[in-house]
């Protein structure tokens, strides 16, 4: 945990302090939605006519530890605030999209990713796309269990529509657009112009919609910083106890000039407090 700290406040040295709607209609869907704002009316008109649904049941998100829905788990409520805390810093500054990762391989990105997701679709009031762009180890489909047949790969080697492949898991305001197969050039898959052409077209698509990228490890491989240009902000998970600082040094080094929201330090042995409130 120290060397995580000193890791963070030698980076804070040489970052600069973050620079201090309406959502449209989806071009698969038709949504009626109101602007992002709590006095608003709850967006619960949607109807996935063309989006593939997948009806996961709490018990499975559960034994996968999709957890962030279920009130009776003490963890819930840690992804609950950190969507509290996400969502204010990218709303203060309009941000749309969001990228998640680690130093490498293991941490936990793709849960906490997952589980933010559920976090912010649960808000009455706000829509959320969650993209696996882990291209060469992709886990989204299994943790929401979609049995997915074609995902983001397929979609950027194939001639499919973008609604071939989107998922709605059975949870109100969220969209998965899932991964499927290890793709070994996904660097090059990544920095294509069609998946540019994607990027946009989802935030154009989508507009207010907070659109979340569960990306490669930094240190594993360069896909990160090929794509960086796609993502507004982005959420660093370091598990407890694993890297060393010089590692967790490098991928700051490898983030800096981004907007870095903050860290998330993830299969901690001590639990927050909040948990016994």
């Amino acid at each position: 945990m120290d060397r995580i700290q000193k890791a963070l406040d030698k980076a804070k040295e040489k970052r600069s302090s973050l620079q201090s709607g309406n959502i449209s209609t989806d071009e698969s869907d038709q949504i009626t939605v109101n602007a992002v704002d709590p006095l608003q009316s709850p967006i619960d008109a949607i109807s996935y006519s063309k989006t593939k649904v997948v009806d996961v049941s709490p018990a499975d998100l559960a034994a996968n530890r999709i957890v962030a829905g279920i009130y009776s788990n003490v963890q819930s409520s840690v992804f609950r605030m950190l969507r509290t805390q996400v969502l204010k810093k990218m709303r203060t500054n309009n941000w749309q999209s969001i990228a998640i990762t680690s130093p490498t391989a293991g941490e936990g990105k793709s849960l906490v990713a997952s589980n933010v997701a559920v976090a912010i679709a649960m808000e009455l009031n706000q829509t959320v796309l969650l993209v696996d762009m882990d291209l060469r180890n992709p886990s989204i489909n299994n943790y929401f269990g979609l049995n997915a047949k074609l995902g983001l790969k397929d979609y950027l080697e194939g001639d499919i529509s973008l609604a071939d492949v989107l998922i709605n898991p059975g949870i109100n305001r969220l969209v998965i657009l899932p991964g499927m197969n290890r793709a070994e050039d996904s660097a090059e898959l990544l920095s294509s112009p069609k998946m540019a052409n994607l990027v946009e077209d989802i935030k154009a698509q989508y507009d207010s919609r907070i659109i979340i990228f569960d990306v490669p490890p930094l240190l594993a491989t360069d896909d990160v910083h090929l794509a960086s240009s796609y993502f507004d902000c982005s959420l660093l998970v370091l598990e407890d106890g694993r890297n060393s600082e010089q590692d967790i040094t490098k991928a700051l080094q490898y983030m800096e000039g981004t907007n870095l929201l903050g860290t998330v330090l993830n299969k901690s042995e001590k639990p927050p407090t909040h948990q016994s409130y």
